[in-house]
């Protein structure tokens, strides 16, 4: 008789470098581990640099997923979009919808014709529900993968954490964790995961939220009951209540050849897919710099998303623009990202010096992005460049579409941060949080409070006890 083998506590599925910044680079799995729990890894790329000082901890494993996902893979996620969501009452999903028969890239016939498709299919659904039923009742046989079931065999977990759980690969491992009776959880790792990205492939038995926003959601979408649900914040957000109240900002200034002691503005860019002449806004917003439109020693640090450097969305001709306005008032803060198979995986460095940039700004301005949340984090105003600058864009193209998302409008309903829709009006803005920083400081920290729970430093040590509780509840025994 074979010995049984010893069981992990817990195993976290990571596909996605925000999650791998939100698990790996907060100190939540070292955490854990000090707890006395035994945490593995899966992750499509074992060598990722966040992963090797973790390795030398006996209680943590690392496990390559070794499942390589196809164009099939990828058409079964835009075809369960179709037939399971409204998408014409989304904006999100209508505006792929529109991407893709106008503006799409791909060269590849199928993502080309596919809308032609499944759109028709579609709009016959509410006259024919039997076809959405018969998706969901056959949905397993695309999630069903051997691959998954023997990993977790292997590894013999308590409980199988997803953090994007529209991932194609985590769903498979969910999959496999509800088959083999294995608890699992979601920890999702942003703010927009459940209204922007479509029914979840695998529902949980717990879930962990942000904050009452995403708690209502979570409730609203999946009918999940109170005890299901643990309140616990933003992990990678702690780092932002250490050093709010310090002056590491002024190295990064030096660094980038700013005046380590005048004021800044801080904007955070989008990829060119969502907001398609930001570019032009920041332009604007350099010259207006060196006009002294704002002021005879403001400055500017432009950040350009992860995305603007890496992968399909970005575009090349934007860096080199950008690199033509840097000067002795304007700077440009690259990502510092990681040679990974994990999309967008960033250094832990570069976490720290995105803290303290925001520390150290007046006024962050970004197009509709999760650096939002961080700002307010640091009680800074926030400014949405809801325009195109000189241009007028269809609406399914401008990024004026974006603050009509359902977790921005949110946001921005709350008072979370300001929308401006010209360059006349983001200049009167930005003066007037220049003049009066407090302006709406209560309207955002109720925004922040309500996305974010606690802006007290400790979610990562809630994180922390949500896990040991839900070990403690687990009816599944393991020896």
């Amino acid at each position: 008789m074979s010995p049984v083998k010893k069981s992990t506590d817990i195993c976290y599925v990571i596909s996605h470098g925000f999650a791998a910044r939100m698990i790996l680079q907060t100190g939540l799995v070292e955490r854990l581990a000090a707890a006395g729990k035994s945490v593995a890894i899966i992750t499509p790329d074992a060598a990722d640099d966040n992963l090797t000082a973790l390795k030398e901890n006996p209680l943590i494993s690392v496990y390559n997923s070794d499942i390589k996902l196809t164009i099939w893979d990828d058409d079964y996620g835009v075809k369960r979009r179709y037939y399971l969501e409204d998408i014409r009452s989304n904006p999100v999903f209508w505006e792929k919808h529109i991407y893709s028969i106008l503006y799409t890239k791909s060269k590849h016939p199928w993502k080309r014709i596919r809308p032609f498709i499944y759109y028709p299919i579609y709009k016959m659904i509410p006259y024919f529900p039997s076809i959405r039923q018969r998706f969901r009742d056959t949905e397993g046989s695309y999630l069903k993968d051997a691959k998954a079931t023997k990993l977790l065999r292997e590894i013999n977990p308590k409980l199988v954490v997803s953090t994007y759980p529209i991932n194609y690969l985590e769903a498979k491992f969910l999959y496999a964790a509800k088959e083999a009776k294995i608890g699992t959880l979601i920890h999702l790792l942003s703010w927009d995961n459940i209204t922007s990205k479509g029914i979840f492939p695998v529902i949980p038995d717990r879930f962990i939220a942000w904050g009452p926003v995403m708690y209502e959601e979570l409730k609203e979408y999946y009918a999940v009951k109170d005890e299901q649900v643990h309140l616990c914040g933003v992990p990678h957000f702690d780092q932002h209540i250490q050093l709010k109240k310090t002056t590491g900002y002024r190295a990064v200034l030096t660094d980038l050849s700013l005046n380590a002691k005048a004021p800044y503005l801080f904007l955070a860019m989008s990829a060119p897919r969502f907001a398609p002449h930001e570019i032009d806004i920041v332009e604007w917003l350099a010259r207006s710099i060196e006009e002294n439109v704002f002021g005879e020693k403001m400055q500017l640090i432009l950040r350009p998303h992860p995305q603007n450097v890496q992968g399909s969305l970005g575009d090349n001709r934007w860096l080199k623009r950008l690199d033509k306005l840097v000067s002795k008032r304007v700077a440009v803060d690259y990502p510092q990202l990681v040679n990974s198979n994990v999309r967008w995986s960033m250094q832990k460095e570069d976490m720290v010096r995105l803290s303290n940039l925001l520390v150290g700004c007046s006024v962050c301005l970004n197009s509709g992005s999760t650096v939002s949340i961080d700002a307010l984090m640091m009680d800074k105003p926030v400014i949405i460049t809801s325009f195109d600058g000189d241009k007028k864009l269809y609406y399914w193209k401008s990024a004026r579409r974006l603050v009509d998302y359902i977790h921005l409008k949110k946001f921005t309903e709350m008072g979370g941060a300001k929308v401006v829709r010209s360059y006349a009006e983001m200049q009167r803005e930005i003066l007037r949080y220049l003049q009066t920083p407090n302006y709406d400081l209560e309207q955002r920290r109720f925004a922040l409070q309500r996305e974010c729970y606690l802006n007290d430093g400790e979610s990562t040590t809630r994180v922390v006890a949500a896990m040991e509780q839900i070990l403690s509840n687990s009816s599944t025994h393991h020896e």
